[in-house]
């Protein structure tokens, strides 16, 4: 029977069940992909809402916050990525799977990454975005690294650590190669596209053999990327600056912008607030004001928007750029505003067309007149901006590009009956301004190229230059026009002549003028060639407009040796010095200058004229007070030295930065009591480039690279240290004087107010420093320097560089415009202007100031004479006379103080007139210009202006006591030779006392003087005369001789000679004369104030009693003749010193009939009587006479027989028998010639 399925009714079969099984199956699919769509839409729609960059359309701050999330995080976890998936990424890339899986998917993905969530990837939208990210993953990739190499050095893991360590001590550069380098070697973005590879993205353009493509093998992209790493990839190099390791040129441009941006926002807020703005404004509320908000673009300086703007009109690729900016916001809203140009415009503006040179005399004119750059440049400028800013020249007529010259008013000038139009001089200087523009903008076409060469003349030029060399030309024929109908000559010229006929001779004279002005041109084309700089350019086209004899490269040949060789230039002018004279000079007076004391002593200088201004004006203020009852001095006086102390630490702040400054080269003109000079000298450069060329021959290449290396040691930080820490000490203190004349200013001005009855808070110190502020820009200009006439007159005072005036200036020109003199006046007008600093302080000497007189004689309502010394208003002049009354004031406390130090025994001047009884005291110890404080004696030379008073008294004291009253009264004159001692005693004036010494012919001063000047011409010269006596600080006993007189001021060469210098040895106890301790040596090395603890009463005795030492070791008892024998002369010291004849004198002291013998010898000098006895007549020389020769016989008899002593008297002992034999014969030839 068939076997059936059997399916009950209402029941469905297998194949029912199945059918509606599959049904149900995609009836519940179709739900769950409807909810699965559902879902994505609403994920899809809160994305949109989670994530605001998914918009159409400009970005608001809520999709720039997200992409700044995306960039942070995702920089972050491209590092962690990349370190953990960098085994496998090298093994994949060296086997080729990495290239092979690129090939067939299209993208390469390690197997593990666990930072990376692929399927909800952290993305970022922008090419900017991608840009940053890289900067973040590398910063923190590059960061890792650093850590990382500190552990492994710490913990000194075999090779790991060595290798670290190594790094880690790399210079700054070659340590952020390094790190680069690792972190582009582990970053997987290595693999890809880079920081740089984002730019390419976006401008195509931007294609470096860097940059890496797709296309590449990964190895290769690796290895390129390393590259990149070394510091010149974008996102190491913003990494490398966050963590301070990137190069010096890219953290000096972020530095250099975001000071910028800070500056104006500072600026702009400061601007807001005195303007009163109540409304929001991002700079003033900056601390609630959005990133966006008040967002300024930094500025550049011109130049360098000039290359910028030659770039994108050359460079392929570059036409879509644009330029920095070189105006701030604050400018260009004053602009808006009130329209006008800024002082900062103008300055900019002129900085770009003017040499350094020119624009350095330009605000120094305008300074000296009281005015602005604005004043006087600011139509000119605006005109020439009007004129040149986005208006192309190539594209124009010479007309149209100069319509607004043409189109300006005329000059009219009558002449007759008629009047002759032309350029007015506001016009000629705008035209100036365009002239250089353009010719910068002819330069910069290339037509100073290698094509020049082509060009006989510009009118051979042609295509784009040809328009700017013809409008460039027509400007110049307008102004020479001008120039030459404004002149005399015109006037006398036109005459009886008509207007015809004036025309055509102007037109004649110009087109004249203008063939020269052509050949100049070219002339200055053909030196410049491509070269970029605009100040060489501007050099240039001075130069030869300046000098009408110099129009070719022949009249430029002569003028560059001239400035070079010296003499006169075209044959015309005063003859000048030449440059290689002038540098030798200069280096003299940096190698005198090298002492470590002479910044010291400029300090010290300086700063106690600085700090005593306010102080005599108080003291000066409170004595007239009852005569003049002006108490706003007093109490100005007293403001003004306490902004002095509050500005002390922003002073030293100031002098770092300054020195700094000069040390890098950023500030090139020092300028110091002793000395001015400059690094940058456009005529030097002009020079440079024409001697570098074929004009030039080989004498000329030789003077010149003697010369150039001349000037390049005296550029040497090393060379001239000393010089540029003097010159940071004046910008330091000049800065103190311009914060005490603030403070005094607001001071004057709160009591101004007092007085015209507006209430106002209590006078505080923070009342003070706010009123202080307002009068900065009185007292400062835009750039900080002094501005203020009276600050100014007040800087120069106390810095010693008031220019000389009268006979001081003649004798000065004189003496510096001759070379062979020069060496002799290095710092003449410091020490002039010391020598009148202390006749201010000096009662009766003071009417010997001109200044003095002048403030004296001076009232309110006349202030005409008083004006050169800063004086334009009755306050400063109250201020002045309140000055010269405290400083004679404190000056005659000086004079009594110094008497009574002198009466007691406790100051010493010069010592005697005569040298060598100077020399005598000096070798028995004798300190000159000390004073004894307490058991030491402490030097007072470099206290200023107070020691040229204290040698002064004791000096003339001296020789009162030497010679008496009555002579004194007698010999006036010759107490000026003593006052004479004095003032040549000033190191800055000793080289006066060294010519006279020359001229007289004295004996040994020529060899002295030879070996000086040989030694000051070797740079550190001062340097290494304090280092020979800090490592031999004894005196050496020397003969007159060039080279004994050198080695003497470099002591620290004398370990290397076989045959040293002898020592000078104290006659008076044996020891080496300055034999000091480590300790006082170290001091007096640095120090301007000595200090020495040699002074004892016996020694005091010795000075005073009148004993003549000269004879204690130049001849020996037996009258051995020891002058020419330095080595037996200290051996000779030595011997009597080894008796401490010291101890016997202090005994002798206190003997009653010494001090009575003393005091005898005194009176008779007091009553006139000191002529009629001699020295030895009294008790206490004949005991002191006695005692010497019994010590120099035992002495000469302890050494005589040494065998150099022996042979220097037996050479002695023939020298005598000769002349004796000599005698003999011509006396017997005279007795046979009478005979006969």
């Amino acid at each position: 029977m068939e076997e059936t399925n059997y399916v009950p009714d209402g029941i469905p079969s297998i194949d029912e069940y199945r059918l509606i099984a599959e049904e149900e199956r995609k009836r519940e699919e179709a739900i769950k992909q409807s909810e699965l769509n559902a879902q994505r839409e609403k994920e899809e729609f809160e994305n949109k809402q989670e994530d605001p960059r998914n918009t159409e359309g400009n970005w608001g701050f809520r999709a720039l916050a997200k992409e700044g999330q995306s960039i942070l995080t995702g920089g972050i976890q491209d590092t962690l990525s990349s370190a953990t998936t960098f085994g496998e990424r090298t093994y994949d890339a060296l086997s080729g799977e990495m290239q092979r899986e690129k090939e067939e998917t299209g993208y390469y993905r390690p197997d593990w990454d666990p930072f990376v969530d692929h399927e909800d990837p952290i993305i970022t939208k922008t090419w900017w975005g991608k840009l940053l990210r890289g900067t973040v993953h590398f910063g923190t990739m590059a960061a890792g690294i650093v850590l990382s190499a500190k552990g492994l050095a710490a913990a000194g893991v075999p090779l790991l650590g060595a290798a670290s360590l190594k790094m880690l001590g790399l210079n700054t550069v070659t340590r952020a190669m390094a790190i680069g380098g690792i972190s582009d070697l582990i970053s997987k973005e290595s693999d890809g596209h880079n920081a740089l590879g984002a730019l390419t993205e976006r401008y195509g353009w931007m294609d470096t053999p860097l940059t890496t493509k797709d296309t590449d093998h990964p190895i290769m992209m690796k290895f390129k990327n390393i590259v990149e790493g070394m510091g010149i990839g974008l996102a190491f190099d913003g990494a490398a600056y966050l963590i301070g390791k990137g190069g010096g040129r890219v953290r000096n441009q972020i530095i250099a912008r975001n000071t910028s941006i800070e500056n104006q926002t500072t600026t702009n807020a400061l601007i807001q607030i005195r303007r009163g703005d109540a409304q929001f404004r991002a700079d003033k509320n900056s601390p609630i004001a959005a990133r966006h908000q008040g967002a300024h673009t930094s500025t550049v300086d011109p130049a360098t928007a000039r290359e910028q703007l030659r770039r994108t009109r050359k460079d392929w690729g570059s036409e879509d750029g644009s330029t920095g900016g070189i105006t701030t916001a604050a400018e260009r809203e004053r602009i808006a505003r009130e329209g006008g140009t800024t002082e900062a415009v103008v300055e900019r503006t002129l900085r770009g067309l003017m040499s350094d040179e020119k624009f350095k005399r330009e605000l120094e004119s305008i300074k000296g007149d009281r005015k602005l750059l604005a004043d006087v440049w600011g139509d000119a400028v605006e005109s020439y901006m009007k004129i040149t800013n986005g208006r192309e020249v190539v594209d124009m007529s010479p007309e149209e590009y100069l319509s607004d010259l043409f189109e300006k008013q005329k000059a009219s000038i009558p002449l007759g009956d008629t009047t002759f139009e032309t350029w007015t001089g506001e016009t000629v200087v705008t035209a100036d301004l365009v002239v250089g523009d353009l010719l910068k903008k002819l330069r910069d076409t290339g037509i100073a190229g290698r094509e020049l060469a082509e060009y006989v003349s510009l009118d051979d030029i042609d295509g784009p230059a040809k328009q700017i060399v013809d409008t460039m030309l027509t400007a110049m024929y307008q102004t020479k026009k001008s120039r030459f109908v404004a002149s005399d000559y015109f006037r006398s010229f036109s005459a009886g002549r008509n207007l015809d006929e004036i025309n055509a001779a102007v037109d004649a004279a110009v087109k004249s003028d203008m063939k020269d002005v052509k050949e100049s041109i070219m002339s200055i084309l053909k030196i410049a060639k491509d070269d970029p700089d605009d100040n060489l350019l501007n050099s240039l086209f001075e130069a030869f407009s300046m000098m009408k004899n110099v129009n070719n490269l022949d009249d430029f040949d002569n003028w560059a040796r001239t400035v070079l060789k010296g003499g006169q230039i075209a044959g015309e002018g005063p003859n000048r010095t030449g440059a290689l004279i002038r540098s030798l000079q200069e280096m003299i007076s940096h190698s005198v200058l090298s002492g470590p004391k002479t910044p010291m002593r400029a300090i010290l200088g300086t700063g106690s004229a600085t700090f005593l201004r306010p102080i005599s004006t108080f003291i000066g203020a409170t004595m007239r007070y009852p005569f003049t009852g002006d108490s706003a001095t007093i109490r100005g006086s007293l403001a003004s030295m306490n902004g002095m102390m509050e500005a002390i630490p922003e002073a030293f702040d100031l002098f770092f930065t300054k020195l700094n400054g000069y040390w890098t080269g950023d500030l090139s003109t020092v300028k110091t009591r002793y000395i001015e000079f400059t690094k940058g000298d456009d005529n030097w450069e002009l020079v440079r480039r024409w001697a570098e060329s074929d004009r030039a021959d080989l004498g000329d290449k030789a003077v010149f690279n003697f010369a150039n290396m001349i000037r390049s040691i005296n550029n040497n930080n090393l060379f001239t240290y000393s010089t540029k820490i003097m010159a940071a000490t004046d910008d330091a203190f000049t800065f103190l004087l311009g914060r005490a004349k603030m403070r005094e200013k607001a001071m004057r001005r709160v009591l101004d107010l007092q007085t015209e009855g507006i209430e106002l808070p209590q006078i505080t110190a923070d009342v003070m420093r706010q009123y202080q502020d307002d009068f900065y820009a009185e007292i400062f200009d835009a750039n900080g320097n002094l501005k203020d006439d009276a600050t100014l007159f007040a800087k120069k005072e106390v810095t010693l560089t008031q220019e000389l005036t009268g006979w001081a200036k003649s004798l000065n020109d004189i003496m510096t415009s001759n070379p062979f003199t020069r060496p002799f006046f290095l710092f003449a007008r410091t020490g002039v202007n010391g020598l009148a600093l202390t006749g201010k302080h000096t009662p009766g000497f003071n009417f010997l100031v001109k200044e003095f007189n002048d403030i004296a004689a001076a009232r309110a309502g006349d202030l005409g004479k008083v004006q050169k010394y800063g004086i334009y208003s009755v306050e400063e002049l109250h201020n002045a006379k309140a000055l010269q009354t405290g400083r004679l004031a404190i000056g005659a406390a000086v004079v009594y103080m110094a008497s009574q130090a002198w009466m007691d025994g406790r100051l010493a001047g010069n010592g005697p007139v005569d040298r060598q009884t100077r020399n005598n005291w000096m070798d028995g110890g004798y300190q000159p210009r000390t004073i004894a404080l307490g058991d030491v004696r402490v030097g007072y030379d470099s206290i200023e202006p107070f020691g040229l008073i204290l040698s002064t008294i004791a000096d003339v004291g001296d020789a009162s006591m030497l010679m008496g009253e009555e002579w004194t009264e007698k010999e006036l004159q010759k107490i000026s030779l003593v006052i004479a001692q004095s003032i040549t005693g000033k190191s800055y004036l000793a080289g006066i006392q060294q010519l006279v010494d020359l001229v007289a012919g004295r004996p040994g001063q020529i060899d002295r003087i030879a070996g000086s000047l040989f030694n000051n011409t070797v740079p550190l010269a001062g340097l290494r005369n304090e280092l020979g006596k800090f490592i031999t600080p004894y005196m050496r006993e020397i003969n007159s001789g060039v080279m004994q007189s050198w080695r003497n001021r470099n002591l620290a060469s004398e370990y290397l000679t076989g045959d040293p210098l002898p020592i000078k040895y104290d006659i008076l106890n044996g020891k080496p004369i300055k034999d000091w301790d480590f300790m006082t040596r170290a001091f007096n090395a640095i120090s301007p104030i000595s200090l020495s603890l040699d002074n004892t009463p016996g020694r005091q005795f010795l000075f005073n009693s009148g004993y003549d030492l000269r004879l204690s070791v130049f001849y020996a008892p037996d009258g051995t003749n020891l002058t020419d024998s330095p080595h037996i002369r200290s051996q000779f010291q030595e011997a009597i010193g080894s008796f401490n004849l010291e101890r016997e004198l202090d005994k002798l002291s206190n003997d009653p009939k010494i001090i009575a013998s003393l005091e005898l010898m005194r009176s008779d000098i007091r009553n006139g009587r000191r002529g009629d006895y001699n020295a030895r007549d009294y008790y206490h020389n004949r005991i002191i006479d006695r005692l010497f020769k019994n010590v120099r016989l035992a002495a000469w008899n302890k050494i005589k027989n040494r065998s150099e002593i022996q042979a220097l008297m037996r050479e002695q002992a023939n020298i005598s028998y000769m002349q004796g034999l000599k005698q003999f014969e011509s006396s017997n030839l005279l007795l046979t010639q009478i005979y006969k």
